[in-house]
């Protein structure tokens, strides 16, 4: 159980930390896909330092929290994901289902599922 949490968690930082990177050396077309056309200069600048941030720092962390099974180091992405995923339930009160991005709550719901359930196997290990 252990070793297959690890491996998840690698796997989400991967993932984070390549929709980072897609962010920061594909602004143009990582953004539009986030429903971000026709940026600005300020816009690119934006993008990479506070999205393309948010995605590398929890990828980065994830992966190293896997590597030395650190439950510990898990908080911090589980806050990020959680505040984002709060940012989603106020634009579904708000703006409604489509701008939410139902989808999108539903991969951020899993991911906090599995870093949970990887911090409670780390720390019983």
């Amino acid at each position: 159980m252990v070793v297959m949490s690890r491996v998840v968690v690698a796997l989400i930082g991967a993932l984070f930390l390549g929709i980072g990177a897609s962010l920061i050396f594909n602004t143009a077309d990582a953004a539009a896909t986030m429903g971000l056309p026709n940026l600005e200069a300020a816009g690119y600048g934006t993008v990479r330092a506070d999205i393309g941030g948010f995605f590398l720092g929890g990828g980065l962390i994830g992966v190293v929290a896997a590597f030395r099974k650190n439950a510990a180091l898990l908080w911090p992405v589980q806050l990020l994901v959680a505040i984002a995923f709060l940012g989603r339930v106020f634009t579904l009160w708000v703006d409604g289902p489509i701008a939410a991005g139902l989808d999108s709550m539903g991969v951020e719901m899993a991911i906090l599922a599995v870093l949970f359930w990887a911090k409670r196997a780390w720390e019983k290990a």
